[in-house]
């Protein structure tokens, strides 16, 4: 009896221990399906252009940005009581104006970024589709449909649905990203890769305002915080969650962008995937149509859910019209004919980093005067680092929209 009672606690602790790990992973995931996006596969393309020494240090610059501001959120998120994405947020601590634009801005590009994540998924899809069945099957409106009928009995279903199919579908595309890297390993030669800067002052700059628009995963960092309530794990974790998160999303980044532009070299194309079926066959085709599925589908599950979760929580909403809007607008935006909306997507799209960052900026500096709560850990934010980011976010902003669309 008495060995019986001394192990119970060894039990007790190590059946814990497996649920916060599972549980970290579960928010790990949130934040890594929704950073990795179709985005990725321009990146070797930009990486060619600008050489991989210029490309490098630009990353790693972009990257304690990236890491700063998810932080910088997170702190926000830990020291406020009540639930909000980042327009309620800006409307608790700056006031009714900022919430409006934030609203504005919020809903016009999450609704496109729908459609337009809705439509890649859909060629994916049909990709995988027809390179195992006859292609007069399945049409490209059938895909778009059965795609958008199955994302949305997703979001509908309960949340923790959500984030289970959320975490296994990240989890499959951090395998792939490994077995990509794998396959095109072997055909790998240092010679291909252009290392050194071209004369180019535009493609000097070039891959700050990508990287910064492909490593942005701000909208999962409220998500991310749910499930640790949820799953009630130490608010200490939080900090450890969101910087793992960012670290596998650009480990992930570095592995496809060598393995790519290695094997590739001056024949990489803006999609990366045609490049490489001239090396590998058309075998490639089918697990580059994969990893973009995956890329796509999750982050358009975390992006739908956030929207939603920022009609109910921020703008007081009926759950009949915050799920109407996300559900129905990509397919309404998409029989509307608005298909063919990429530039304008991508003007938002790199817009929107900078504006984002510089909100959070804001929203940090009042939350830091007022705080609900103590926060499990702070992000230094003094002058100098104040206008030094917004500065860079600017610029970032700028450089993505002018130089990349």
């Amino acid at each position: 009896m008495t060995q019986n009672f001394k192990q119970q606690p060894l039990n007790n602790s190590l059946l814990s221990g497996k649920r916060s790990f599972w549980a970290q992973g579960e928010a790990i995931a949130t934040l890594v399906g929704t950073i990795i996006g179709a985005g990725v596969f321009t990146l070797p393309y930009v990486v060619e252009q600008a050489s991989f020494l210029v490309s490098f240090g630009w990353f790693l610059l972009v990257l304690v940005f990236i890491i700063y501001l998810h932080l910088a959120f997170g702190e926000i998120v830990l020291r406020t009581s009540k639930e909000y994405r980042l327009p309620g947020y800006a409307g608790y601590y700056l006031g009714a104006p900022a919430q409006r634009l934030m609203f504005l801005t919020t809903f016009l590009t999450f609704s496109f970024s729908l459609l337009i994540y809705l439509l890649l998924a859909s060629q994916f899809l049909q990709t995988l589709l027809i390179s195992f069945l006859p292609s007069n099957l399945f049409p490209f409106e059938f895909v778009v449909i059965l795609l958008w009928l199955i994302l949305s009995l997703i979001l509908l279903s309960r949340r923790d649905h959500l984030t289970k199919i959320n975490f296994i579908l990240s989890i499959l595309l951090v395998v792939l990203f490994i077995v990509l890297g794998l396959v095109l390993l072997p055909h790998f030669e240092f010679s291909r890769v252009n290392w050194f800067p071209p004369l180019s002052k535009a493609a000097w700059l070039l891959p700050y305002g990508v990287f910064f628009y492909a490593l942005n995963g701000l909208v999962a960092v409220p998500a991310a915080h749910r499930i640790l309530k949820i799953k009630r794990l130490p608010r200490e974790t939080f900090k450890k969650i969101i910087v793992s998160g960012i670290l596998i999303s650009a480990a992930c980044y570095l592995l496809f962008i060598l393995t790519v532009v290695g094997a590739s070299g001056f024949e990489t194309t803006p999609e990366s995937i045609l490049g490489l079926s001239k090396i590998l066959g058309p075998g490639i085709i089918i697990l580059g149509s994969g990893l973009g599925f995956l890329a796509v589908v999750t982050s358009y599950l975390i992006f739908a859910d956030y929207i939603k979760k920022s009609f109910l929580n921020d703008f007081k909403w009926t759950p009949f019209l915050s799920n109407f809007l996300v559900i129905l607008g990509p397919l309404i935006l998409y029989f509307c004919h608005l298909g063919n909306i990429l530039t304008l997507i991508s003007f938002m799209g790199g817009m929107l980093g900078g504006f984002e960052g510089t909100m959070v900026l804001l929203i940090l500096r009042k939350a830091k005067e007022k705080p609900d709560l103590t926060p499990a850990f702070e992000v230094p934010l003094n002058n100098f680092i104040f206008v030094f980011l917004l500065v860079a976010l600017v610029a970032g902003a700028l450089l993505q929209t002018f130089l990349v669309v």
